[in-house]
């Protein structure tokens, strides 16, 4: 009886304790995928973002929100902290986006470089949380091409390490390059044999440089043969796709680096109707022949694009494009030469350029042939409406 009424003390002093012992506090993220999921359509509707936190990832090219094929979001956890992964595919690619942000917000992968419809997914590799990319788009009418993106983790951010194409078609054959092996060493890949393409071989092994921090091969063998296959095609673009031959040596990597002229809207007048999106430093003209780079202005109603670009004051417009340029107005040091209006099946186009002082301008404007006649009175007062501030 004594050892019972002991006992039941102890318990009931050991339950007292308990009820006042601190509870443990669970510890939570800051956000979760609706909450990012709301500030990334707050951002691309509102124009007023200075509260929003991932403002900054559409700080060059953004739409509203409903025009967006799909925005996905996704997410991976690694050990007490939660990485979220930000998908937004649209019918124009300079909208497109791939990001990374953890559960406090910070930015850790942004990447703008994708095209047509796009795929992105987690996926666990050595103890390690990395993402798949692919993205599948047309380069011309008659080519059809896949691709396949990978990003590590690298300290606080993530860097793309691996890229290549994994399936062109064109009028002539159709072909694969399939990823057999991922490790942290190697990426081997096979290409089954096509019918008419040649390859030097049926491999390829891309080592991991980490230096570059990045796999490379010294074949490279699929991508640049696709390359070789592009660049002795000559058929009509696609708007809205991969617009010229230059581009894909830019997606490839392979063109060379060329000083830029980088379009400023300091040094101009222009003025254009609201409806007429504005995107910083792409190139969505089919008509340009060199790398270069400006503003553009996207009428997705009309299929019609104004696009801006800064050249060197020495250079010519006919450097940039295959057509003949005239003087159509020169007073003092400013002088305006321009191209014929060309149409041709599906499109009109043409191109003008100004010189004043020490600036020169491109101004191209192209769009679907068959709105042209009834909105040529725009266009013009568009057009007339650039002028360079000497």
């Amino acid at each position: 009886m004594k050892k019972f009424i002991i006992t039941s003390i102890i318990s009931i002093i050991f339950i007292f304790f308990s009820c006042n012992l601190p509870k443990e506090e669970k510890t939570t993220s800051l956000v979760d995928g609706e909450k990012i999921l709301s500030l990334v359509t707050s951002a691309l509707d509102s124009s007023n973002n200075i509260k929003n936190p991932i403002a900054s990832l559409f700080d060059k090219a953004k739409d509203k929100s409903y025009t967006y094929n799909k925005i996905e979001i996704d997410s991976a956890v690694n050990g007490s902290r939660k990485f979220y992964s930000l998908l937004l595919e649209h019918p124009i690619p300079a909208y497109n986006l791939v990001a990374v942000i953890d559960d406090s917000l910070n930015l850790l992968l942004k990447d703008v470089s994708l095209n047509g419809y796009i795929k992105a997914k987690w996926k666990k590799l050595d103890n390690r949380n990395v993402i798949e990319v692919t993205d599948e788009f047309k380069s011309y009418e008659v080519f059809n091409l896949h691709r396949y993106s990978l990003y590590y983790p690298d300290g606080n951010k993530y860097n793309l390490v691996f890229r290549t194409f994994t399936f062109f078609s064109s009028p002539k054959d159709s072909v694969y390059q399939n990823i057999v092996e991922i490790s942290d060493s190697l990426i081997r890949t096979k290409i089954p044999k096509p019918k008419f393409i040649s390859f030097a071989d049926s491999v390829d092994n891309f080592t991991f440089d980490r230096m570059k921090f990045r796999y490379v091969s010294n074949k490279n063998l699929f991508d640049s043969t696709i390359l070789k296959e592009i660049n002795n095609t000559q058929a009509e673009l696609s708007p809205n796709h991969i617009l010229n031959k230059k581009s894909v040596n830019d997606i490839l990597e392979y063109s060379a680096d060329n000083e830029t002229f980088t379009a400023d809207e300091n040094d101009f007048r222009f003025q254009i109707p609201k409806e007429w999106a504005k995107i910083y430093n792409v190139s969505l003209s089919q008509d340009i022949n060199r790398n270069v780079k400006g503003i553009y202005f996207v009428n997705q109603k009309l299929g019609s694009t104004v696009g801006i670009i800064k050249i060197p004051l020495t250079d010519s417009a006919e450097i940039y494009v295959n057509e003949k340029l005239t003087v159509v107005k020169e007073v003092g040091n400013y002088k305006i030469r321009q191209s014929e209006l060309k149409q041709d099946l599906k499109r009109f186009y043409q191109t003008f350029e100004h010189s004043c002082g020490n600036k020169k301008y491109l101004l191209l404007i192209e769009g679907s042939k068959s709105v042209y006649k009834e909105n040529e009175k725009l266009f013009n007062d568009i057009l007339s409406s650039f002028i360079i501030k000497c």
